[in-house]
């Protein structure tokens, strides 16, 4: 299977670092389904969050897992497809791969420290870190609206720590493994915008997977995590490892599909909504208790996504309208 390089204007620039609109490109039709995969790549991960935190395992284990289980899986499923990997497929991919291995070697480790909330809170500052390389890498235009429905956004994100920090939820190492995480987080986004300039979709999940596995190994085997009784694999273990996989996993092939047509700004600001979804899941499922000024946070943070989401699909929609 062929590498698409979709073109420059698709994948957020004008080619030239002139920040052309996206519906200049021929992609321009797809920019609200890039918003829609972003926003449904969000929903993915804020579940799967709950079910590693649930997974009676080291973090380092869990990644080891999920990691080893993706390789294969998506290894399989590409060569069925009539992909193969080469060289130029890890020259593009690999350094997507080596920031997401260290993602979630952090990330996982962080989610059992503290809690869900804390964790997804932290990891939703990625924007802050995202929105100047954006504007320098990629030429995109930061507009107004954008940094309004961010500083909305990031108070609701804000008060939703806050919330859980009242509770109980005490800061500590977790949350300074959550702030590790963040780096990573926001280095493997602007990773994966850069290689699908140059890989598809599935071509690129296949090595970053691969690549994220061969980082974690030796992290893993230094903890020793491997040997330890409670890490060993049960068909229960296996098959939340597995839902690891499929479920926050989708969500990885949904964004990555999205960076080749909407902005990283934009992907990056959906992506606030993760604790949002984070907080309402472990409520459910773990019985991790919402506090009304959560609940407050909450709300802002979706009405400023939506109204960020609303004004740049609008904006989309008249700037491909023909004239009359």
């Amino acid at each position: 299977m062929s590498s698409v390089t979709p073109s420059p204007a698709v994948a957020g620039g004008d080619g030239n670092g002139g920040g052309a609109a996206l519906a200049q490109g021929p992609g321009s039709s797809a920019a609200p389904l890039g918003m829609a995969a972003a926003v449904a790549a969000v929903c993915a991960w804020g579940l799967g969050n709950t079910i590693i935190a649930a997974i009676p395992m080291t973090g380092t284990a869990i990644a080891f897992y999920r990691l080893a289980f993706a390789s294969v899986l998506y290894t399989l499923v590409l060569y069925a497809r009539g992909g193969r990997l080469s060289r130029r497929s890890f020259r593009f991919g690999r350094e997507g791969g080596v920031a997401f291995g260290a993602n979630i070697s952090a990330f996982f480790v962080a989610i059992h420290l503290t809690s869900v909330a804390n964790a997804t809170t932290i990891q939703a500052l990625q924007p802050l870190v995202i929105v100047g390389f954006a504007a320098v890498m990629f030429g995109e235009r930061i507009r107004l609206r954008h940094i309004v429905c961010a500083l909305i956004a990031l108070g609701g994100v804000i008060l939703v720590a806050y919330g859980a920090a009242q509770d109980g939820s005490g800061v500590g190492l977790g949350d300074l493994m959550a702030v590790v995480a963040l780096v990573f987080w926001a280095w493997y986004f602007i990773a994966s915008k850069k290689a699908r300039r140059h890989l598809d979709t599935f071509e690129y999940m296949t090595v970053m997977n691969l690549v994220a596995f061969v980082v974690v190994i030796p992290i893993t085997l230094i903890t020793n995590d491997l040997f330890k009784t409670e890490n060993h694999l049960n068909l229960k273990s296996a098959l939340a490892i597995l839902a690891i996989v499929l479920v926050p996993g989708s969500g990885h092939i949904l964004m990555n599909w999205a960076h080749a047509h909407t902005t990283l700004v934009l992907t990056s600001l959906i992506t606030l909504g993760l604790p949002v979804i984070a907080a309402i899941s472990a409520a459910i499922f773990l019985g991790q208790s919402v506090t009304p000024v959560q609940i407050f946070g909450i709300v802002l943070v979706i009405a400023a996504l939506a109204g960020v989401i609303v004004l740049d699909a609008k904006r989309t929609a008249d700037a491909t309208e023909p004239a009359v």
